[in-house]
């Protein structure tokens, strides 16, 4: 997933340096382990900030709505469907989007883990692609993956 990672970043950079979009809409690394944030960059320089991974799960589209300028956004397969949703309704015009399409080999489900290794508290997880290591308050645990693009372990 990290490849994705640089991928978006430059392909971000790229578009908001070229003024063919506004403003673009992905995720960053979130103050709390297992929770990635949405963000909005306005500016070439800011595209640094923008990461991907597993835990990037929450909708980006709901960004989207009532918007005028044009965006560039992050999709996945299930994520370019509700923005298909979003131009139906008339919430967004499709003119006014560049998405970049990210292949979605399933997310995280946080609360899942959390019942799964019996922490109230993940500080830290890390991620070797099949397996990830959920670090809680003195413990260490080690889970195989199973993902499905609904959110669950």
């Amino acid at each position: 997933m990290r490849e994705y990672a640089e991928k978006i970043r430059e392909r971000a950079r790229k578009l908001l340096a070229e003024g063919k979009v506004e403003v673009f809409i992905g995720y960053r690394k979130g103050s709390v382990a297992m929770m990635n944030q949405p963000v909005l960059i306005r500016h070439a320089d800011e595209a640094g900030l923008l990461h991907w991974d597993s835990n990037c799960g929450l909708n980006l589209c709901n960004y989207l709505t009532k918007r005028t300028e044009k965006i560039g956004i992050v999709a996945t397969g299930c994520n370019s469907r509700n923005i298909v949703t979003h131009i139906i309704e008339n919430q967004i015009k499709r003119e006014q989007l560049y998405i970049i399409g990210i292949p979605c080999t399933g997310m995280i489900d946080h609360r899942a883990v959390t019942r799964a290794v019996g922490q109230k508290e993940i500080l830290e997880v890390e991620d070797q692609g099949e397996e990830f290591t959920v670090k809680g308050r003195g413990s260490a645990r080690a889970s195989r993956r199973r993902i499905f693009c609904r959110g669950t372990v």
